[in-house]
């Protein structure tokens, strides 16, 4: 049988995926961009980072509430035993292996995740996008909640400080989603469930 994801899940994955595109492209014009590099001008890359951020704030509260409702949550429990072994087994497969010796990317029961993706999922939608958004919407909208100072420097600093380096993270699991999702012999089975909702199960999952 093949394997079926929700069409919420879907567009979660792509809303998400392009908020974290547009924030990272933003972020970089904001942190860094000159004059001679820079795709929109200081003010535009500004209304975009906000927006961008404030519907990533949006539609991460919805899936909170789609997670929670429907137990979806539950798929990025992992479960079973010798669970530090199958995550190094998973390791070796994503950098070494990557399926030419007979490894491959386990999978949970309904072929959706394997423990490493399980973990990297708990840890990104209930740590890493949380605090990338409060520090977001805390700079945005209530600076009067931190203190005028911190060490002698403006009050604001830690705060952009830890939300500069949550996007950073948030952006190397972009990339690192991407790559994961293009190793091994069922990555075309695996863009398609994405796209479509549906594909062939095949060995693995991503």
């Amino acid at each position: 049988p093949g394997r079926t994801l929700s069409l919420w899940v879907r567009l979660w994955h792509w809303m998400t995926a392009l908020s974290f595109i547009l924030l990272t492209i933003t972020g970089i014009i904001l942190h860094f961009g000159g004059p001679e590099l820079a795709v929109l001008n200081y003010d535009a890359a500004t209304t975009v980072h906000d927006y961008a951020g404030i519907f990533l704030a949006v539609i991460y509260g919805m899936h909170l509430v789609f997670l929670v409702a429907t137990g979806y949550w539950r798929n990025y429990k992992p479960s079973g035993g010798n669970i530090w072994a199958r995550l190094k087994a998973q390791v070796i497969f994503y950098t070494v292996d990557l399926g030419r010796n007979g490894q491959y990317a386990e999978s949970t029961a309904d072929g959706r995740f394997n423990v490493l993706q399980q973990l990297a999922y708990l840890i990104v939608v209930f740590a890493l996008l949380p605090l990338l958004i409060v520090t977001g919407l805390l700079y945005l909208y209530y600076p009067a909640v931190v203190p005028d100072t911190v060490l002698g420097l403006a009050g604001l600093w830690p705060l952009a400080l830890a939300h500069f380096a949550f996007g950073i993270l948030g952006a190397a699991y972009l990339v690192v989603h991407v790559y994961m999702a293009t190793v091994g012999p069922n990555a075309g089975a695996s863009l398609r469930l994405m796209i479509m909702g549906r594909s062939e199960s095949a060995r693995g999952g991503s």
